[in-house]
């Protein structure tokens, strides 16, 4: 609903939008520790995928700031703000197709070399080309307020730019709508199928954490023996606790009263 010249915010849907960040920066964040604790994981498809959880990190990030923040004018922060996820969201489909393209030349075409040797050239398409975009759209001004008509608060391509929807368009929407087109492609071609519709930009990070963490047996596996260690220590702990408290007076731990009675011989020597 437009108020004016900005569509009216409800909190419904500030709420919505804040928790899909939370759980896409939480499935990101997760992802790339699960990257950094075990090294024997460290495989290149999942470097892959921690190349893609950093953009979507950085897309949740800046998409939860706008929320929170719901821009009025072309301030400062709503320029830095529409810059960053600008940025992380066109990165984000350019890693997700790279990832496709890696897993079919690795799987369907059998040949791991030629796979990792196009790893380079997915680093300077995914980083190069979000990063020349986001220069340009920044040098012209065509990034900044747009008075919440294609966004929930955010900043994005200014709303009074004469070319606002090609630079919409170069911005993500015509990479998202290639993405989209090019990976059923892939995976059908792999023989495997990956559920990407209804997906939106806040909550990639969140299907990504689903996928390859808690769908991964062994990090799965990993993680549980994490967690049940640590309940298990600080149940040890307390239990330690618990049994000092119910001592009657006068029986000390063996402990206690080894080092008591060490100190004794001393002091009578």
């Amino acid at each position: 609903m437009a108020l004016g010249n900005q569509t009216v915010i409800h909190l419904s849907e500030q709420i919505v939008v804040l928790f899909s960040c939370a759980l896409s920066f939480l499935g990101s964040t997760l992802i790339i520790l699960t990257y950094i604790l075990f090294k024997d994981l460290r495989t290149t498809p999942r470097k892959l995928l921690v190349y893609l959880s950093v953009s979507d990190w950085l897309s949740a990030v800046s998409y939860a700031f706008g929320v929170w923040r719901v821009f009025h004018t072309d301030s400062l922060d709503c320029i830095v703000q529409g810059a960053i996820s600008t940025f992380a969201n066109t990165s984000s489909f350019f890693w997700t197709v790279a990832i496709a393209v890696y897993l079919y030349v690795f799987i369907v075409r059998s040949s791991q070399r030629v796979a990792d040797s196009l790893v380079l050239s997915f680093h300077l398409i995914s980083w190069g080309v979000p990063l020349a975009i986001t220069v340009a759209a920044l040098s012209l001004s065509k990034i900044g307020y747009d008075a919440s008509e294609v966004s929930v608060g955010w900043c994005w391509v200014k709303i009074y730019a004469s070319d606002r929807v090609l630079w919409m368009l170069l911005t993500g929407k015509i990479w998202e709508f290639l993405a989209y087109l090019t990976l059923p492609v892939l995976y059908i071609l792999i023989k495997r199928h990956i559920h990407i519709a209804g997906i939106g930009n806040t909550s990639q990070g969140t299907a990504n954490c689903i996928m390859f963490v808690f769908f991964t047996q062994p990090i799965r596996t990993r993680l549980c023996k994490v967690f049940c260690c640590c309940c298990k220590f600080g149940a040890e702990v307390q239990h330690s606790q618990d049994d000092r408290h119910r001592l009657p007076p006068g029986h000390e731990p063996s402990t206690q009263r080894e080092e008591d009675s060490t100190s004794r011989v001393l002091t009578d020597k």
